[in-house]
């Protein structure tokens, strides 16, 4: 179990330079874990993940997440598809598909290689 002095993030994290190595890997266009990360500043996991917390890295956070999305705009600007999930990731619900043709009236199922079956409205 973690003490209270444990929890608390850092004002100057200890390890100035890796700490700032760390905000401009996640600030910019990276696509890496944060075990990767760690890994390549020789940091154990651990402090990344007590890093995190800190409002530098918070901002970077955010700074990173708005270069990703810029990048998957920009690679998918012509594609319907990139639209609708980034919708879904931003938590709107894409449009519901539904029959605006029939003024609310069932339309008629059907049956392929015979008739079509009669709308029950009638």
């Amino acid at each position: 179990m973690s003490t209270p002095k444990e929890d608390k993030i850092p004002e100057k994290p200890y390890k100035k330079e890796e700490f700032e190595a760390f905000v401009n890997l996640i600030k910019g266009n990276t696509t890496a874990h944060w075990v990767q990360i760690a890994s390549a500043l020789g940091i154990s996991k651990d402090t990344i993940t007590a890093w995190k917390q800190h409002p530098m890295a918070q901002k970077a956070i955010r700074d990173g997440i708005e270069v990703a999305m810029e990048g998957f705009e920009k690679a998918g600007k012509d594609d319907w598809r990139m639209w609708e999930s980034k919708l879904k990731m931003l938590g709107v619900s894409p449009i519901e598909k539904s029959d605006v043709t029939s003024g609310g009236d069932p339309l008629p199922t059907p049956i392929y290689g015979s008739k079509s079956t009669e709308s029950k409205s009638k």
